[in-house]
């Protein structure tokens, strides 16, 4: 996960977002065999998605992916703590992290050279 140059501050998600954002928390596969997300866990971190705001983006050129701030440009940084939850649509693989309990990077890995522009539609996401 790469960040690229500051944007000039955070901004709404987009529908397209909040739905993969929402998919990934309701059916991304979290392979913590340790301390793995519950229900509940899920159910917090839904909560956060109407506060969520998008903030800076990978500066690769190839994916949409975003850190997730809040109002005030807030991200967490890695903590001792790290959730991620895991899915896949046509072409890539997705990844949300959650550090110290709040949502804080949305990920898309093109699985070829191609570049994807926007995040998959809720339809085209399934668990790992």
């Amino acid at each position: 996960m790469s960040i690229s140059s500051p944007s000039t501050g955070p901004r709404a998600l987009t529908p397209r977002e909040r739905e993969t954002l929402t998919a990934l928390l309701e059916r991304g596969s979290d392979n913590d065999r340790d301390f793995p997300a519950t229900a509940a866990d899920r159910a917090r971190w839904l909560a956060q998605v109407p506060q969520t705001l998008a903030g800076r983006s990978c500066g690769c050129g190839s994916c949409p992916s975003i850190e997730l701030t809040d109002a005030e440009g807030y991200t967490p940084a890695t903590g001792d703590r790290r959730v991620v939850l895991n899915a896949e649509a046509p072409g890539a693989l997705l990844m949300l992290f959650i550090d110290e309990d709040r949502l804080s990077y949305m990920e898309l890995a093109p699985l070829k050279d191609d570049s994807i522009a926007t995040f998959p539609a809720s339809t085209d996401i399934q668990p790992v």
